[in-house]
């Protein structure tokens, strides 16, 4: 089951865009924390999803943003050039990553600030609300992430998957997961296994291809999305059992597409944070900036102007 799950979370504009960019760092005890800013204003924490996927997933969204807002990107630890040393679980783990987002604030002299999260990247965003509510303006999470792991929960996920799937497709999809699990799987099996997986994320299958431009822009950190979730596994997270609901009494926007398999997560975050505000993007599954690009930065800088 741990395979299925580490399998799916890998898988985890009409505005006049600014394409100026500033790249800097801060060191650390174990290397550099890399992060880009775009544009000038209100400042916007960004965390990119995954874990372990490039912060070029979040650029587009960023650089849209930057015609407004100071978007600030980071390279979280683990990906990208933010690599530690020692590269194992002591040094990529949930505590650390909540603590880049502080040293990130406090490097920037930013007091207060609007996080935006995508799917693991909303994940971290409620982890970090929930440890540090003082430091957190509003929250604005597009299609976060699960809020808690376990076997049951990945359970609806994969059906949800595995629903959207004919039959020559689940058929294609058990061989290649045969395949992969006897280690008899080669570069060819892998990428389509992940080409069938990143096929129940988005509504218009017909836009695959061009989807998959997107949402695989960079590359994929491997070893730091096993160790994420190994730690996450170990510290039984559960938003539930963070003190988000006790602590954090600011803003809660979600921006998810309608048709996401993953859409119940956002359904249950509702109900474990009622004053949560949702915001649907119909015709879209778990990229919405991507698929439904003007309905999304359209929800986006709504939100954002009610909470700057």
């Amino acid at each position: 089951m741990r395979t299925v799950i580490l399998l799916l979370v890998a898988t985890l504009l009409c505005r006049i865009p600014v394409s100026a960019q500033q790249m800097d760092s801060i060191p650390s005890a174990h290397g550099y924390l890399y992060y880009h800013i775009y544009g000038a204003g209100t400042p916007v924490i960004m965390l990119t999803g995954g874990p372990g996927n490039s912060y070029l997933q979040q650029e587009e969204v960023a650089i849209t943003l930057g015609s407004v807002y100071k978007g600030i990107l980071l390279e979280q630890r683990g990906t990208g050039r933010s690599i530690p040393t020692p590269f194992d679980s002591t040094t990529i783990n949930l505590h650390n990553a909540i603590e880049d987002v502080k040293l990130l604030l406090d490097h920037l002299h930013v007091p207060k600030a609007i996080i935006y999260g995508h799917s693991w990247g909303g994940m971290l965003a409620m982890c970090f609300a929930a440890t540090y509510p003082g430091r957190v303006k509003a929250l604005v999470l597009a299609s976060p992430g699960y809020y808690r792991i376990g076997n049951d929960i990945f359970a609806v996920h994969i059906a949800n998957q595995r629903a959207r799937y004919g039959l020559a497709e689940l058929d294609q999809l058990d061989s290649l997961q045969a395949r992969m699990t006897g280690k008899r799987a080669n570069a060819a099996d892998t990428m389509n296994a992940d080409r069938l997986n990143r096929l129940t994320y988005i509504y218009d299958k017909r836009l695959l291809d061009s989807m998959l431009k997107k949402i695989n822009a960079g590359p994929h950190y491997a070893q730091m999305r096993i160790l994420m979730i190994n730690d996450l596994f170990r510290v039984h997270y559960d938003l539930r059992s963070y003190p988000l609901l006790a602590r954090y009494k600011g803003p809660l926007h979600i921006i998810s597409g309608s048709q996401d398999a993953l859409a119940f997560y956002t359904y249950e975050l509702k109900i474990i944070h009622p004053a949560a505000q949702l915001h649907w993007i119909q015709e879209s599954g778990h990229f919405p900036m991507f698929e439904q690009a003007k309905a999304f930065n359209d929800s986006l800088f709504t939100v954002l102007k009610q909470v700057q």
